[in-house]
């Protein structure tokens, strides 16, 4: 108790973070406008959190700050957009040709994304 709101101390790790507070345990936890000045860590963040009765954040502490790093499931849902888009384009080229099989589409968008990858 800090004489006026009950408070609780709370650790763990950073879901998600936004402009008026953080996500921790599956809950949102905000920052008051009439509080004190907290700076947010990036979520992955090891924390522990001073927090009152309203969920408002009165204290932060860093235990652990992630680096962060790319998250294999959005590295392959943007490999995958990238693939369906080079299909799409080699699939719009080849409608409008004669000389073109559909079987031809595939190496075509294959081709096409051997050059999107080529660093």
């Amino acid at each position: 108790m800090n004489g006026r709101v009950p408070t609780e101390e709370v650790e763990g790790l950073v879901e998600a973070v936004n402009a008026n507070g953080l996500k921790l345990g599956g809950a949102w936890l905000n920052v008051s406008q009439f509080g004190p000045k907290l700076e947010l860590p990036d979520a992955g963040a090891h924390v522990r959190l001073s927090v009152d009765s309203r969920g408002y954040i009165k204290t932060l502490e860093v235990l652990d700050q992630v680096i962060p790093r790319g998250n294999d499931q959005t590295s392959s849902r943007d490999e995958r957009i990238t693939r369906l888009a080079v299909l799409k384009a080699a699939a719009r080229f080849a409608a409008d040709r004669q000389d073109i099989k559909s079987a031809d589409v595939l190496t075509i968008a294959d081709r096409w994304l051997q050059w999107v990858d080529a660093d």
